[in-house]
């Protein structure tokens, strides 16, 4: 596994080619599927549907928290709630994965 160098990354996450980890939560890519554990939310999605990453925030939520939509064919697969500190670099790194996937 080769470290992802990002500048603008949080320090306390740790991200690879296959993974990207911060506090308690991991997203990962698992036989062709992504895969998240942890306090975050907890979704498997084949990565060959996933068409890109979105991010958003509810301010009818108590609390805002950003949402990461991973969508594909016009449809939300999956909802991540990840605190805003955070998104950025997951999104980022959710769509290079998307990109190396796509090209194979």
């Amino acid at each position: 596994m080769t470290p992802f160098i990002n500048e603008d990354a949080v320090p306390e996450c740790t991200a690879t080619d296959t993974e990207y980890c911060w506090k308690k939560n991991i997203i990962k890519v698992d036989k062709g599927f992504l895969v998240s554990k942890g306090p975050v939310t907890n979704i498997r999605v084949p990565i060959h549907h996933i068409d890109t990453v979105v991010y958003s925030m509810n301010p009818k939520k108590p609390a805002i928290v950003p949402g990461l939509k991973i969508i594909g064919k016009g449809t939300v697969l999956a909802e991540l709630d990840i605190s805003g500190e955070y998104i950025e670099s997951v999104q980022d790194w959710l769509l290079q994965i998307i990109d190396r996937h796509s090209s194979i």
